[in-house]
């Protein structure tokens, strides 16, 4: 290698694509940090997901939501209705555990709205009728 020519860092991260039950193990190649190429993909969605991947992840959240009923309290499972930053997901977690409900709500009521500045709202995975439907 002359002086004038100097050695480009390159770097491969490997991901578990999701995006379909193949579940790819998808190659991205970065130089200097910026991403050069994508292989490995076994459908049109792979290349997309793995770029999502490495600039911004997402995940969507799954939790449950202490709700009381009368004198008994239960666990109400939740989601985020849509995927959410993997960087806010301490936050989310944060939130929801200092959440609680009073009484009945029905599946996919929200439960957070906007939660942590996202735009997407956590929602109820099921519905809570009455006192008795509590637990």
């Amino acid at each position: 290698m002359s002086h004038n020519q100097k050695e480009i860092k390159t770097e491969e991260i490997k991901v578990c694509c999701t995006t379909c039950p193949k579940e790819c193990v998808i190659a991205v190649h970065l130089k200097k940090g910026i991403l050069d190429s994508v292989e490995g993909e076994g459908c049109k969605r792979g290349e997309k997901f793995a770029q999502k991947e490495i600039t911004t992840p997402e995940r969507t959240l799954t939790s449950t939501v202490v709700v009381e009923c009368g004198e008994k309290a239960c666990l109400l499972p939740v989601k985020t209705a849509a995927p959410i930053p993997k960087k806010d997901m301490g936050l989310a977690m944060d939130a929801i555990r200092k959440t609680k409900l009073t009484g009945s709500c029905l599946m996919g009521d929200v439960v957070i709205p906007n939660i942590c500045g996202t735009g997407v709202d956590v929602v109820a995975c099921r519905s809570i009728k009455e006192e008795n439907d509590a637990c």
